[in-house]
């Protein structure tokens, strides 16, 4: 692992609204592990208080300053992506940082109790996915919005290969029914690229996404495999997308509890 790390994002929603996530990764220094509330964001100092006993059950058994963060999630199936993140990239050597996506969505069941007060995840729903290599990209926007059944997923960064660099675009919307991809390997489009407002092409298809006010909280990200980089992410920001083709509208999803990190201005 030296100079190098791999971390693992997993996000939680409960049904009346309450969100959290945590970030597993291994670098340098060691395992760490953070912990995203909506209205804050935690190093925790003892990682064995969080355990991953299989990939389908988490044990949370934090007590440390102002946090107290105690139960049993369980996650149901996964439903990954038919095809691969990073389709011919994945067989690029030498990439600054490599993406995966182990489960678009899934049912959660099970508590939490954060600070003395309790969280039913009975009905829940989550998300995983997962990064690789040297460093975070320079400049990048990362977004999530989960709803049951149904994710989107983006992310847009500056990539360095072969000292070179181009802008690079991953971005997956899964339903029950379909998958729908708009990414660099096959020719999307970004149209536009704003504050909070993105608009990709590929083909007939078009993609709108729209991100509130983003803000976010303090969270360490590597560089050269050191967790020396501080970036922001909020995991409560309210956001729409809406997919066309051929400008009949296929899709159209508002989200309060949506995912972000823009690390792009």
């Amino acid at each position: 692992m030296k100079n190098r790390f791999f971390g693992k994002y997993y996000k939680f929603i409960n049904e009346n609204g309450f969100s959290f996530a945590i970030i597993v990764a291994n670098s340098n220094e060691g395992k760490t592990i953070q912990l995203i509330i909506a209205n804050k964001s935690y190093s925790i100092l003892d990682v064995d208080q969080i355990k991953i006993i299989n990939e389908n059950q988490i044990e949370f058994n934090v007590s440390q300053n102002d946090l107290t963060f105690k139960g049993n999630i369980m996650l149901g199936e996964f439903h990954p992506l038919r095809k691969k993140v990073m389709g011919p990239f994945s067989h690029i050597p030498f990439m600054e940082c490599r993406h995966n996506i182990y489960s678009m969505y899934h049912t959660l069941s099970g508590s939490v109790e954060y600070n003395c007060i309790n969280y039913s995840f009975e009905n829940g729903y989550g998300y995983i996915e997962g990064d690789s290599g040297v460093n975070f990209p320079e400049k990048y926007i990362w977004y999530n919005s989960v709803k049951p059944n149904q994710t989107i997923t983006l992310a847009i960064a500056t990539i360095p290969l072969w000292g070179f660099k181009f802008t690079g675009v991953l971005c997956f919307i899964k339903t029950s029914e379909k998958e729908y991809y708009f990414c660099t390997w096959n020719r999307v489009k970004i149209k536009e690229l704003l504050s909070g407002h993105i608009r990709l092409k590929k083909g007939k298809y078009i993609l709108d996404i729209k991100v509130d006010e983003i803000g976010g909280h303090n969270l360490s990200a590597p560089v050269k495999g050191q967790m020396t980089r501080y970036i922001k992410e909020n995991i409560a920001v309210p956001s729409k997308y809406t997919l066309f083709f051929d400008d009949k509208k296929l899709l159209e999803e508002d989200d309060l509890l949506s995912s972000c990190e823009w690390m792009w201005d």
